[in-house]
This record gives C-alpha cells, sequence and structure tokens, in this order.
C-alpha cells in the first residue's frame, strides 16, 4: 500500500458528501424527475428497442444511482442528525418512486415488446440479453400482469412497507441502551476498557457507563466475572426497540399478502425463485442437516461449559442455578485461554488497527494485482474517514475506483461492520468509462488514552470480510451498472468474502497484518499455532447460532398469511437450535434483527449456503495452489470478481473451480 500518489485520477470519479440537508433533498427530487421524464419519454416510444427503449432506462438508472446511495451513506454514518433526517427523507422518496417505476404499465409494455423481439435481441450481445430478460422479469414479478385494482393494492402495501422498513431501521440505529456498574460489578474487564469508560460517582461511589454498542456489549460478556453483570448486560442489548415488535409483525403479514397477490403461496417462495437455492424446501434440506450434523457436537461443547461454570462457582463458593445464555461467551472464552494458552488481551496488542489495514490491504494488492494508495479526504461526512485509489499494478495509469474507510463507533452512526456500493462501475453514453466507489464502516475499538486501536481477531477477520465486498465491487468490470460487482444472487454474495477471511489463519498471512503495538514484532509462531488449534472451538454452538437465524427467517416468512407470534416463536427456536437458556428474561432480540428488513429477508441462509462455495474455493485453488500464486489470485479476479452478475454465480464458480462446486471443504471447515 502506497502513502500517496502524484498520479491524476480521472475527472469525476470522486462524490461529495459534504452537502446540506435542503441540498440532499433536492438533488433527490432533481433524479426522480429526470427519470420520471425519461420514463415517460421512453413510454411513448414507437418502434421500441434496445437504443430507443432499454438504453435510456439503464443510463438514468446508473446516473442517479450515486445520488441514492450517498442519502442512504448520510443516513448511516452522519453524526448530524439533520443530515440523517434528510437521508431518511430522500430514502422514502427514493423507495416510494422505485415502486412508481415498478408499476409502470406503459413502460412494461414497450420494454416487453423489445422482448419479445427476437431478431432485436439476437443483435444483442451477451450481457445486454441478460439485461432485457431481468427487465422483463422484474415487471412481471412486480405484478404487471395483475388487474389494475390488484395493481393498485399491491403498491399501497409496497408503500406501507418502505415507511415500517425505516422505522425499524432508525429505531436499531437511535435506540441505544446504557447501563452504570460499579468496579466489582466490572471486575474481569480489561484495564484498557475501563479507563475510557465514561464515569459518574452516584452517593460516593464511581459507576462506569456501558452501552449496546458491540464494543461494549461483547467485551462485557466475554470477561465481566459477575454472572449478575453478564445478564444485566445481556437484557440491556435484547430489550432495546420495543417498538420494532409490533412494526415487524406488520410487516411479516404484508409480506405475505404481496406474494399471494402475485401468486406465490409465501413470501420465502417469492424470494427464493431469484436465488441459487431456487425453493424454500431447499433451504431447508441444508438447514436441517447441518443442524443434525453440528448438534450432537453442540451438545459435548455445552457439557463442557457447564462443567466448566460448576468448577469456577465452587471455586468461588457461588451457588449453581444453572447455564444460561448469558453465560456461554464467557465460558467459552475461558476453555480458549486455557486449553490453548491464549489471552485475548495479549492477541489484541498484536493486530493494532493501523498494522492490521496496511497488511490486509498489501495482500489483497498481491492476490489481485493491484496497487492501494491512501490519499487526501476532502467532502466527507466525519473527520476519522480515510479515502484510498486503487491502480492496476502492471498497467501503468490504469485506475481501478476509489474506497472510504469508516472503522470507529460514535454517536448516531449505524453500529457493526459492512460495504456499502455509492457508485457502480459501467459504460457511459459516450463510451467512457465510470469508475465505482465503495465504502466500508465498522465500530472497531478507539485508541485509548494509553495505546493506539487494538483490534480483537474478531474485528481482523470481520475487516478481511467486508474488504472482500470491497474489492468484488471494485473490481467487477461489467458493461452496465445493473450487474456490477456484489449484485449478484443473494445466497451467493457473502462467498468471495467468506473466502478471504481463511487468511486469517494462515501463519504467513497472520505474520503480514499482525504487529505488537510496542516493538513491532509479529505475532509469534507459538500463539499462531494456538490460535489455529482453538479455531474449532466452540463451532458447532457457532454454526447452530447461524442455522437458527435461517431457520427463523425462512418460519416467518414461510406462512401464507403471516400471522405468527414473531417473538414468541424466536425465543422458542433460539432455546431449541441453539440450545440456550434464556432463563427468567423477558428478551426479544427480534426487534434489532434488522437484516429482516435490509434485503435479506427469506435470505439469511444465504451466509451458510455460501460459505460451502467460499470454503470450497479456497481449499481448491488457493490451498492447493498457493496464497500467494498470481495465477490463481489473477483467475479468482478474472472469474468471481470481475463478471459481477453478468452471469450466473454457478457459472462463474464452475469456471474458477474447474467443477461443479460441492461440500466437503464447508463440511471440514466447521469441525465435521
Amino acid at each position: 500500500m502506497t502513502a500517496s500518489t502524484m498520479e491524476a485520477v480521472p475527472k469525476g470519479t470522486l462524490i461529495n458528501f459534504n452537502i446540506l440537508p435542503e441540498e440532499m433533498l433536492s438533488k433527490t427530487q432533481q433524479a426522480i424527475n429526470a427519470e420520471r421524464a425519461v420514463m415517460d419519454a421512453v413510454a411513448k416510444v414507437e418502434v421500441p428497442t434496445f437504443d430507443s427503449v432499454i438504453l435510456p432506462l439503464v443510463n438514468i438508472q446508473s446516473e442517479n444511482e450515486t445520488t441514492y446511495n450517498t442519502n442512504i451513506i448520510l443516513h448511516e454514518l452522519s453524526t448530524d442528525s439533520a443530515i440523517r433526517n434528510a437521508g431518511e427523507k430522500c430514502q422514502k422518496l427514493q423507495e416510494e418512486f422505485e415502486i412508481e417505476c415498478s408499476m409502470r404499465e406503459d413502460v412494461y409494455k414497450v420494454v416487453r415488446q423489445v422482448y419479445s423481439n427476437k431478431a432485436e435481441m439476437e443483435k444483442l450481445v451477451e450481457e445486454d440479453t441478460r439485461l432485457v430478460e431481468k427487465m422483463e422479469l422484474e415487471y412481471r414479478r412486480n405484478g404487471l400482469l395483475l388487474p389494475k385494482d390488484k395493481r393498485e393494492e399491491l403498491s399501497k402495501i409496497k408503500k406501507r412497507l418502505v415507511d415500517l422498513q425505516l422505522d425499524f431501521t432508525r429505531n436499531c440505529r437511535d435506540d441505544e441502551g446504557k447501563e452504570s456498574f460499579t468496579r466489582k460489578d466490572l471486575d474481569g474487564l480489561p484495564d484498557r476498557f475501563l479507563e475510557d469508560l465514561e464515569t459518574e460517582v452516584v452517593e460516593g461511589t464511581p459507576r462506569y457507563f456501558v452501552n449496546t454498542s458491540y464494543i461494549h456489549y461483547f467485551t462485557v460478556m466475554k470477561h465481566a466475572k459477575k454472572e449478575s453483570t453478564r445478564k444485566a448486560m445481556l437484557v440491556l442489548f435484547t430489550t432495546r426497540c420495543p417498538e420494532n415488535l409490533q412494526i415487524l409483525q406488520e410487516i411479516v403479514e404484508l409480506r405475505a399478502k404481496q406474494a399471494k397477490l402475485l401468486g406465490y403461496s409465501t413470501h420465502s417462495e417469492y424470494i427464493l425463485e431469484m436465488q441459487m437455492a431456487k425453493t424454500p424446501q431447499a433451504v431447508l434440506d441444508m438447514e436441517n442437516d447441518l443442524r443434525n450434523r453440528l448438534t450432537a457436537q453442540g451438545k459435548k461443547e455445552l457439557n463442557e461449559l457447564v462443567n466448566l461454570k460448576k468448577r469456577d462457582l465452587r471455586k468461588r463458593c457461588i451457588k449453581y442455578e444453572g447455564f444460561f445464555a448469558w453465560d456461554r461467551v464467557y465460558y467459552n472464552r475461558m476453555v480458549i485461554e486455557k486449553r490453548h494458552n491464549i489471552s485475548e488481551e495479549v492477541l489484541q496488542q498484536y493486530f493494532p488497527l493501523n498494522t492490521v489495514v496496511r497488511g490486509v490491504l498489501n495482500i489483497y494488492e498481491e492476490m489481485l494485482g493491484l496497487r492501494i494508495v491512501k490519499t487526501e479526504c476532502t467532502n466527507i461526512w466525519h473527520e476519522e474517514v480515510e479515502l484510498f485509489e486503487v491502480w492496476e499494478a502492471h498497467e501503468k495509469d490504469k485506475f481501478v475506483g476509489h474506497f472510504y474507510l469508516d472503522l470507529h463507533p460514535r454517536e448516531g452512526k449505524e453500529n457493526g461492520a459492512s460495504a456499502t456500493r455509492v457508485r457502480s462501475g459501467y459504460e457511459k453514453p459516450d463510451g467512457s468509462r465510470q469508475f465505482p466507489v465503495a465504502i466500508m464502516s465498522a465500530s472497531f475499538p478507539k485508541p485509548t488514552s494509553k495505546t493506539p486501536a487494538l483490534l480483537k481477531q474478531t474485528n481482523v477477520i470481520s475487516f478481511m470480510h467486508e474488504m472482500g465486498h470491497i474489492f468484488h465491487n471494485l473490481c467487477a468490470v461489467t458493461k452496465r451498472s445493473r450487474f456490477h460487482g456484489s449484485k449478484v444472487e443473494r445466497d451467493f454474495v457473502e462467498a468471495p468474502s467468506q473466502m478471504l477471511e481463511n487468511w486469517a489463519w494462515e501463519p504467513a498471512a497472520l505474520r503480514k497484518f499482525s504487529g505488537h503495538y510496542k516493538t513491532g514484532e509479529p505475532i509469534p509462531d507459538s500463539l499462531i499455532k494456538s490460535l489455529i488449534a482453538a479455531k474449532l472451538e466452540g463451532s458447532a454452538t457457532v454454526n447452530l447460532g447461524n442455522v437458527f437465524y435461517g431457520m427463523y427467517d425462512m418460519a416467518i416468512h414461510s406462512t401464507t398469511d403471516g400471522k405468527v407470534d414473531i417473538n414468541a416463536l424466536y425465543r422458542t427456536m433460539f432455546e431449541d437450535i441453539t440450545l440456550s437458556d434464556l432463563g427468567d428474561t423477558n428478551t426479544f432480540s427480534v426487534a434489532t434483527f434488522d437484516h429482516l428488513v435490509e434485503g435479506y429477508d427469506s435470505k439469511y441462509y444465504g451466509y451458510l449456503y455460501s460459505q460451502v462455495f467460499s470454503e470450497d474455493m479456497f481449499a481448491t485453488r488457493f490451498k492447493k495452489e498457493g496464497l500467494d500464486n498470481p495465477k490463481t489470485g489473477r483467475d479468482y479476479r478474472n472469474e468471481i470478481l470481475r463478471p459481477g452478475a453478468s452471469r450466473d454465480a454457478m457459472v462463474s464458480l464452475e469456471k474458477f473451480l474447474g467443477r461443479k462446486p460441492n461440500n466437503d471443504a464447508f463440511l471440514k471447515s466447521i469441525g465435521l
């Protein structure tokens, strides 16, 4: 990774995020007006062809994408509530306009004429043929073949869903719980964590405030010796956004109603038609098979944790009253530390944020044949944001795209780690190329008063994963923005990112992105050996959790009327599948399960489904041929990343693997 550059980046590649709320709204309305005008004109075309109908629609959508996505970014990441609110209003305008577009019978009529014109279709290149076919199918799936009264009913449902989904995500972002504890309550937590907590003296006793950010939550759950503290933290974390229960309940019912209007028996059936899995039964077969395979090992893991807790409490002269959901993370950490002589706090010292970022980006440079350059960052949404240019390593002056990093938590910013495409790469009307821009956001630890920002290994894996999405979006080269980068099937989209997580367990790679924050020494071989040995500790439990989320998602979306008690079912399935006990707590974690309203409805199974492909790609090519093998990296870039969604994901997989994928490597990776 290079520190700076004197090369001239092509004009018009950067995006201005430093805009006022009123500008956001006016630009959004201008974009909508321009797109509506194009649709009006297209609908009146007397001789529908690809050039007269499809291209104008595609070009205006590509042009407007940056405006729309910028609003989403500012809504999720800005610290200014006025900008966040404007971003939400813009999103609502965008999504309601999208509904309007999807219901334009007059536009569908001319699109269908192009689609039905065999001579016209035969003239097109493969990607444009696919484009017309996908457009026609989307119109049909949006109900354009329904009678007018049914279309109007469908439109009302979609608009109501927009409102509900925005309400749900706003509540998740804004409802940050906070609780105060004494120093004794927080016994066991690292001093580095405690020293920067907000404190207040109450009746002569200092109290430390922790919140529901992922950093605070998991640190407390992993290290707090007092069971009452862990229980209080779990309750705090899982009783946010009570209003979201009713919101999600209505969402599920409306989705079922929408599916029925469109001729599908359930929402899951409607959604899965467009995914690799194709049917709900295929998903349930996969989930149940994994559950059956994992449960025996999960019970063994649970039994070991139960016995460890009993011994621990006996030493402290505390009565054992059961093993609960708030105990798992704490005692699993103890198993890893005792069995493998790994201290999370010691391990963290080898992962300073800057060292990890530099080392991981160097790995991606070598693998993908890129040159990454940190550059001056202006017109951004927060001073912590960093900007990087990406260039071809072996082709002088050939620009690839930009990405931004926004890696620390702050008030008003969306929690967790994610990668977002701001602008797709595509061919502009004049034949020149529009270059892609992407953003990675995370909630990684900040520097303290005594140490730089130090990452846990889970943070390192998250960084590698999300950067996999970034490079999927940067390395794709498609003609149309509709197929750019990670716009692949949702049950494949995680595969490229999951594959790159494997580098976090490879000794040679670990040395490249580690370095003690005081000495700079890479992580020692003995610690690497212990880390790899501990990889499968608790893996059955972790994967049963993934099975639960996928099966719950399918359960609430596989009823014909959506009439299901979403929280009661969540608690029952959670305890049953994950072998967990929620005790006497009155929790409702489903109220913050935001994947259900952010595009993963009936698709959460995709995390496990795509992991089959990711492990197969890694074991078959990279592990076998060498992590540093330039041909393997080039093949991966050309066959998996470059095509984006311009062809079916299965085609890309088979070209890279040289055969059909199988689940052998995946089962081995999770200890089966």
